[in-house]
């Protein structure tokens, strides 16, 4: 393979790795899109009190309360929690 080929070959990798981590890596729920009703069920039933859910660049960014402290949480259409930080 030449030179003139890796770029390409390379790129193309990485949209394949970025298609299969997004459509087909999730491992929790149906695999099926939650309404955000859905989503802030299933964080209250952690014990989390729900302040606001909002759906930005394909995740759900989630604002909430539990034992007194403030979280952002990033959760992915099918449920699956990504990222839980306390935020300030």
């Amino acid at each position: 393979m030449g030179h003139g080929l890796a770029l390409p070959v390379a790129a193309g990798v990485v949209v394949i790795f970025l298609l299969w981590w997004f459509f087909g890596s999730s491992s929790s729920g149906d695999g099926k899109q939650k309404s955000k009703e859905e989503i802030a069920e299933l964080l209250e039933s952690q014990g989390y009190k729900i302040k606001e859910v909002d759906f930005d660049d394909g995740i759900y960014e989630v604002d909430a309360y539990k034992d007194g402290k403030k979280f952002e949480i990033k959760v992915d259409p099918t449920g699956k929690i990504l990222k839980v930080e306390e935020d300030d």
